[in-house]
């Protein structure tokens, strides 16, 4: 902040949350996070000077970006046409208003939906806004590259077979640690029982740009998904793009009117023209030099694996890497696992050593450090991360896991698997008048949870609102945050039950 005079040093001292965001800014700190634009790097002067000079409401000259019929019309057209939909629409308050959209439109209120537990926080909510009757997707195909179960598609076809008065269903693809499901099968199976397929395809929004990359949702049938375009191109937080296919559009099983009807009810009234700006602009970018980017980063990738010390174990630059599994899996989501021979430090450990030198990863459990890189990251950082984590090995040794790691995961994996005992509905819960109360660890056995319980990242809930705390959820959360994990709807003061 050399630059700034004494009265504006003043006044930013003043502003804590300015002071603290200038500072990060001037630290040149190397980014393996969200959002894909690493740090402005991503755009070129003029876009990013535009941004604050245009940032405008609705005019005759800007267009509606809810009710488009002009400019921003023939933005998402050119969008639907790049990422192969019949229908998209720009989102500027990110995945979750676009999947409140999706599901208010496709469901309905007091409507059936199927879908596994491992979904989003703000499906969640969604559910418990619109009244949804939820059915449960038996989810239990794992990558070892990842944490969270995904479904298949025989999990898929048994819970149509079980619910034949459930039409809808929701799968997550790719997941925080990027596998995928096989949504081209999904998709025919779901389409064979007469069903409707939406994708949460958050953080796939690069696939459609590369067959190095697992098929888009779009390409591989899916009705509808929703991409949040910040997390891994350049677009500003939180911009997003909703996609319905064609095909889903054609045959009525989806409705442009209907998509009309729900956006103005869930996306503000007053939309970002910067965020939607940057998601055209990454629409063109991705069309211009997508494929290639893409390129440089497996290449980039494949040079920094080799750099890697052998203690550690990196995720593969193949998209099918188990065989036999019926698993995709981004390999741009990168992930770096520890050897598991002896104990400190953890992943999670690395992760706060990295953020100290400068070098800011996704998130980390105990055992996976999770990178995103952006499609425009150099090769210089590559180099340098690899570098900085191989440093940061004990000289004699390896360093593997803490004792419970493999129990833990074991104990995670299977808590997602199962459904805790439902008492209320989670609107009833979240929106009715009832009394809460917070207990400590022993008292909240046996309590129906207040709250929606969600370790995060990954902000996949272990808990809904309205379910009974079970002793298992209840011992491996305290566990948890014994270790220092952040968790949403808890915290070291206790759990908030229904008195």
């Amino acid at each position: 902040m050399q630059w700034l005079d004494e009265s504006s040093k003043a006044l930013i001292e003043n502003m804590p949350l300015v002071e603290s965001l200038k500072q990060i800014a001037g630290q040149q700190r190397t980014s393996w996070h969200t959002p894909g634009h690493a740090g402005g790097k991503g755009f070129p002067d003029w876009l990013r000077d535009l941004f604050v000079s245009a940032d405008l409401t609705e005019l005759p000259v800007t267009d509606d970006l809810n009710r488009p019929a002009g400019v921003a019309l023939e933005a998402m057209k050119m969008a639907a046409n790049a990422f192969g939909s019949g229908l998209t629409r720009f989102i500027t308050g990110g995945s979750t208003t676009g999947l409140h959209i999706l599901l208010a439109m496709a469901v309905g209120y007091g409507g059936k939906l199927l879908l596994p537990r491992c979904v989003h926080q703000s499906v969640v909510h969604i559910a418990a806004l619109m009244a949804i009757d939820l059915r449960w997707i038996a989810a239990g195909a794992y990558s070892r590259f990842g944490l969270l179960p995904q479904v298949t598609p025989q999990s898929v076809a048994a819970a149509l077979e079980a619910n034949p008065d459930s039409q809808v269903v929701l799968v997550t693809s790719p997941d925080y640690y990027g596998t995928c499901a096989d949504i081209p099968t999904i998709a025919e199976v779901v389409h064979q029982y007469g069903g409707l397929l939406l994708v949460d395809e958050a953080h796939g929004a690069h696939f459609a740009f590369s067959s190095d990359l697992p098929p888009s949702a779009m390409c591989a049938g899916a009705d509808a998904c929703v991409q949040s375009g910040h997390k891994t191109l350049p677009v500003l937080t939180p911009g997003a793009y909703l996609h319905i296919s064609a095909a889903a559009l054609q045959s009525g099983r989806l409705s442009a009117d209907r998509l009309e009807q729900m956006l103005p009810i869930f996306q503000t009234s007053s939309p970002s023209f910067p965020v939607a700006a940057s998601l055209d602009y990454a629409r063109a970018w991705l069309e211009h030099t997508g494929e290639f980017a893409i390129t440089r980063q497996l290449d980039n990738l494949m040079d920094f694996r080799s750099r890697l010390s052998e203690k550690f174990i990196c995720s593969p630059l193949s998209m099918k890497p188990d065989p036999g599994s019926s698993l995709f899996r981004d390999p741009l989501r990168v992930v770096v696992c520890l050897d598991g021979n002896i104990s400190r430090p953890t992943a999670s450990d690395l992760l706060m050593n990295l953020s100290a030198e400068g070098i800011d990863l996704e998130f980390a459990d105990r055992r996976r450090m999770v990178l995103i890189p952006s499609l425009l990251q150099t090769e210089q950082a590559w180099q340098q991360l690899a570098v900085a984590l191989n440093r940061l090995l004990p000289e004699k040794g390896g360093f593997g896991l803490v004792g419970d790691d493999d129990l833990m995961d074991g104990t995670w994996r299977s808590l997602m698997a199962t459904v805790p005992e439902p008492i209320l509905h989670s609107g009833e819960v979240l929106f009715g008048r009832h009394q809460q109360i917070r207990v400590d660890p022993a008292g909240a056995v046996g309590r129906i949870s207040a709250r929606l319980v969600a370790p995060y990242p990954p902000g996949v809930p272990l808990v809904w609102p309205g379910e009974r705390l079970d002793k298992n959820r209840v011992d491996f959360l305290v566990r948890l945050m014994e270790n220092n994990a952040s968790i949403s709807g808890l915290d070291q003061q206790g759990f908030w039950v229904l008195a």
